[in-house]
């Protein structure tokens, strides 16, 4: 009866670590994949010194297309990010004004809960960023910090929510008269939602 006791003790205790290695091997995925989300772009409102209003940027489209390599607990990405406005208020005025932001970036993420079907993730990010608003354009170093939560839904394929905030510390812009405006610390931050998928 001994014996049969320690056969089922060691029957079940096996099947458990059976089940446990299954599942984080079910779930773990390392190699090369594709990454593509869309969502909202929201633009960071501009001061402008010595006057008491804002430049302010109406919400538009965010959007972003990558290749990564996913090492277990870490991944590297390299990304092209898009934030976009059409519409700009200053002064109490809405106007018509085409803003375009496209940012490449490198990126590292940490994967808090690689092993799982759930996975929270945080990343820093540096890269180049070129903003042209209305007609008038420039470029600049940036950096920036990303999160959100994966879902795997098989080995290969993962669903993502994210948010990703870029800072540009100083763009400088031509004006009509030929002279310049400085702008520091423009920043745009992308909520989307997007795929994850390994080959």
């Amino acid at each position: 009866m001994k014996n049969l006791k320690k056969l089922v003790t060691a029957t079940f205790a096996g099947f458990s670590l059976f089940s446990a290695t299954t599942f984080a091997d079910e779930h773990a995925t390392k190699g090369s994949y594709i990454t593509g989300s869309i969502g909202g772009s929201a633009i960071g409102d501009i001061d402008v010194s010595g006057i008491n209003s804002d430049i302010e940027f109406e919400t538009g489209l965010g959007l972003d297309i990558g290749y990564g390599y996913d090492f277990g607990k870490t991944r590297v990405e390299g990304t092209w990010v898009r934030g976009q406005s059409d519409k700009t208020s200053w002064l109490g005025y809405t106007v018509k004004a085409d803003t375009t932001i496209d940012s490449i970036m490198g990126s590292v993420y940490y994967d808090f809960r690689e092993d799982k079907q759930w996975i929270p993730f945080i990343g820093a990010s540096l890269g180049s960023t070129n903003v042209d608003f209305d007609g008038a354009s420039d470029s600049g170093f940036s950096y920036g910090i990303g999160y959100g939560v994966s879902y795997k839904t098989s080995d290969t394929v993962e669903v993502f929510i994210k948010g990703q905030t870029t800072i540009i510390p100083e763009l400088t812009f031509a004006t009509v008269n030929n002279s310049t405006v400085k702008i520091t610390n423009g920043n745009y931050t992308n909520g989307t939602i997007g795929l994850r998928v390994r080959f």
